[in-house]
């Protein structure tokens, strides 16, 4: 035996290439049947994974999350999702809430006027009275004024040219 190796015996020991994206990586030329069942089905259950879609539809979790990250899926998907979101549906909802928080604050009133009153019955009260109002550190943030992606491009420019500035002071000409 040899303790010399020859070139084709170190081929063992090279690393594996990297591995590269799949060619089909987002690649869906058209949105078939399953694919639109498998919309309907994650706006249906929205907690369900990658892993329990690949065991319904029989494919590897390679392939939904391929499937998933097609433009032709993502825009099918929002298509869908816009379908949902009826305004009567959400109108309807917002009534709801309004009216239930409506009976809430009749019946917070009652307990509030009862001549005993649990002390946390008061302080949620207040809490959720301050809340509404925007009181005490619950206002709504403020949005920003004008075109933010403006203001950071004009805040780039300035740091920039200091920079520049602290740059060209330091040259010396010899």
């Amino acid at each position: 035996m040899s303790a010399v190796m020859s070139f084709g015996e170190l081929d063992q020991f090279k690393p594996p290439p990297p591995k590269e994206a799949a060619p089909t990586m987002g690649a869906l030329a058209k949105v078939n049947y399953s694919h639109t069942d498998m919309i309907d089905f994650i706006i249906a259950n929205p907690g369900i994974t990658q892993n329990h879609l690949a065991a319904r539809y029989g494919y590897s979790v390679g392939w939904v999350s391929n499937v998933m990250a097609s433009d032709a899926w993502q825009s099918a998907m929002a298509a869908r999702r816009s379908e949902i979101c009826d305004p009567v549906l959400v109108a309807s909802v917002e009534e709801r809430f309004k009216g239930i928080t409506l009976l809430s604050l009749e019946r917070l009133k009652q307990k509030l006027e009862a001549p005993s009153v649990s002390d946390n019955v008061v302080l949620k009260a207040v809490e959720l009275g301050a809340r509404a109002m925007g009181v005490g550190g619950n206002a709504a943030p403020v949005a920003p004024q004008g075109d933010h992606l403006a203001q950071l491009a004009n805040r780039l420019i300035e740091l920039q040219s200091k920079v520049r500035v602290a740059t060209n002071a330091e040259v010396i000409d010899v």
